[in-house]
């Protein structure tokens, strides 16, 4: 089995800024609860690592229905765009704290200077919210942290510890599906 080259992201995208395209990702982790009250549930639904980095997702669920919600199935939109104040962090064991809430979008041209989290993708329904996101690179030695909030449905800080060395076991392993086209 070969491992991917951590070069691959994208056509034209950083790895800073999204999972490479022509790579299967290590499975990591896949539903976890990571908080609940009597109104709502989020739960990490799923984390793949891959050579420069991991995506997770986040299902927020509501008991009831929300009135004031798109009815019908899913549309695609921002990841914290009408949750109502749901909020997503990594905290990785050196320190850095990444927040869903930090809106400057990465530079795209010149590489960070440290980790970033990337909103990638959401799409919602009256009563679920499920959103995508991507961090950027690999976390160091030690455990990972993924936590949420969202007092606008009483979910209180509440949070989930996965193995920073588990990331990046999976992520040796990720799979490149064909080679680099040449140049």
């Amino acid at each position: 089995m070969e491992t991917a080259d951590p070069a691959r992201a994208p056509e034209g995208a950083p790895p800073w800024l999204a999972r490479p395209v022509a790579v299967l990702g290590g499975v990591v982790a896949g539903q976890l609860l990571l908080a609940r009250s009597d109104r709502a549930a989020v739960i990490l639904t799923s984390l793949l690592a891959y050579p420069t980095g991991f995506e997770f997702e986040i299902s927020a669920i509501l008991r009831v229905a929300d009135p004031d919600g798109h009815a019908g199935p899913p549309r695609p939109r921002t990841p914290v765009e009408g949750v109502g104040g749901l909020q997503v962090m990594v905290r990785f064991a050196d320190g850095t704290s990444l927040s869903s809430l930090h809106r400057d979008p990465p530079p795209a041209d010149l590489e960070p200077n440290g980790p970033l989290l990337v909103p990638v993708v959401a799409s919602s329904d009256q009563q679920r919210h499920d959103a995508r996101f991507w961090v950027w690179p690999l976390p160091p030695e030690g455990p990972v942290t993924v936590e949420c909030a969202w007092p606008a449905r009483d979910v209180a800080h509440s949070r989930v510890e996965v193995s920073g060395a588990l990331i990046r076991q999976a992520a040796a392993g990720a799979v490149e599906l064909w080679p680099a086209a040449p140049q």
